[in-house]
């Protein structure tokens, strides 16, 4: 096999892969953060066909066939699998798992059990398991109405005086997701999470105060390989979306022998036997006690899986991914233990007229990649959920305070024009916490 220099790492990655070279890979979702699954499974020798709600997707003319399925489609996904006669199945997006579960057990391929599928996609499903088999999660209830949100919080008075966070059960990148402190707010965030959630059910929960994370894993045959484990700095209140992760993250020895303890009960509770994990997590303020926030049967996306990680560890998770899908195992071995973030570059809103410095951070010693994701006459609206920010920056380096010290040099270089002629760095966020 000839082996080429990989994008996300230094050394030579090997391409083409024989064990699984033309046979026939079904992929879910070809937008951005799927385009590097698609580009990957032909270069290892596959044959790809891809679906994507969207007939313009990125990642169209990267694949072998394309076909515009809107992934919750599973009836429309499974003829076209069958026609296919694919031998695998897989997604690294959410709304496509429970289709993929669904795909997989009609022809018998590898692929999440649709109890699992669902588990891991309903925020309440997930959280009735969670509590059944002994992990820890807050306090919670389920309602379908502004009304029942209301009569909720007199059942349980204790709610009342302290902070909630309310979500819909079935939705991802913290859309719908506020943070309430008093009755008054109640109705709107409710309402919000409500018209976010294709069951039109939105969740009441403790809101928990911590050092919050996320663990990627690797699960084969029910073997768990941690990939990565990150601390966060969340978006001030009360939207609850991420701004940056920093690998690995800063835990007290304690916590992080709970962390492992943690990622091992996920895996047994929900019987989970083969799958790339997002686990995402909240250890509060005083404890070493790790609370399940929620988990994914994908992994971390902003390019942390495809990108960051890989540099950061050697590990070519992108090709096991594919392999698994394929029902094949693959060896992990981290051959490296770099640092790294990814941080997101917030800015002021206005339609964007030009940006600048993209090539001068792009040079910087240890970016791996930069991104401004608005062109010129596209407008950088207010954030409130991860599909919205404007742009993110993923770098490596020997100790943390390389990293953030690559994160300032990048930050001083980028700026966007705006139409009224302003011109701005990317915005300060807010302490680490």
């Amino acid at each position: 096999m000839n082996a080429v220099t990989s994008s996300i790492g230094e050394e030579p990655v090997a391409e083409r892969d024989s064990e699984i070279a033309g046979r026939r890979l079904l992929i879910l979702g070809g937008g951005l953060w799927q385009r590097d699954y698609v580009r990957r499974a032909r270069a290892l020798g596959l044959e790809t066909w891809v679906t994507d709600w969207h007939a313009d997707a990125v990642a169209r003319d990267d694949a072998d066939h394309f076909f515009p399925i809107d992934l919750k489609d599973a009836a429309a996904t499974l003829e076209l699998a069958r026609s296919a006669r694919v031998d695998g199945v897989m997604t690294p997006a959410d709304i496509g798992v429970t289709t993929v579960a669904y795909v997989a057990s009609a022809l018998g391929l590898p692929g999440p059990t649709p109890e699992l599928a669902r588990r891991s996609t309903n925020k309440l499903d997930m959280r009735r398991r969670a509590a059944d088999v002994g992990l820890a999660v807050p306090w919670f209830e389920p309602v379908r109405s502004v009304e029942a949100a209301f009569e909720m919080m007199t059942r349980h008075p204790g709610p009342i005086t302290a902070p909630v966070i309310v979500k819909p059960v079935d939705n991802c990148s913290s859309r719908g997701v506020c943070v309430v402190h008093d009755r008054a707010a109640l109705e709107s965030a409710v309402d919000a999470a409500l018209t976010s959630s294709g069951e039109g059910t939105a969740l009441v929960e403790q809101f928990l105060q911590g050092v919050e994370g996320s663990l990627e894993a690797f699960v084969q045959a029910g073997e768990i390989t941690i990939l990565g484990v990150c601390d966060k700095t969340k978006s001030p209140l009360p939207d609850r979306y991420d701004l940056e992760l920093r690998y690995p993250g800063a835990y007290s020895p304690a916590a992080s022998r709970n962390l492992a303890a943690f990622i091992e009960h996920v895996v047994r509770g929900f019987e989970i036997a083969d799958a790339l994990l997002h686990v995402e997590f909240l250890i509060p303020y005083g404890t070493d006690e790790v609370f399940l926030t929620e988990f994914a049967l994908r992994g971390c996306g902003s390019k942390v899986i495809t990108h960051l990680l890989p540099q950061l560890t050697g590990i070519d998770v992108v090709r096991a991914t594919i392999r698994q899908a394929l029902g094949l195992k693959t060896p992990l071995t981290a051959t490296r233990q770099l640092h790294g973030a990814l941080h997101f570059l917030m800015f002021p809103s206005g339609r964007v007229a030009a940006v600048h410095g993209l090539e001068q951070a792009r040079a910087v010693p240890g970016v791996i990649d930069v991104c401004v994701e608005r062109v010129p006459g596209e407008r950088i609206d207010p954030v409130h959920d991860g599909r919205s920010r404007p742009g993110h920056l993923l770098v490596h380096g020997r100790s943390r305070s390389d990293v953030q010290a690559t994160i300032a040099a990048v930050r001083s270089a980028v700026r966007v024009e705006y139409d009224d002629h302003r011109e701005a760095v990317p915005a300060i966020l807010p302490a680490a916490i």
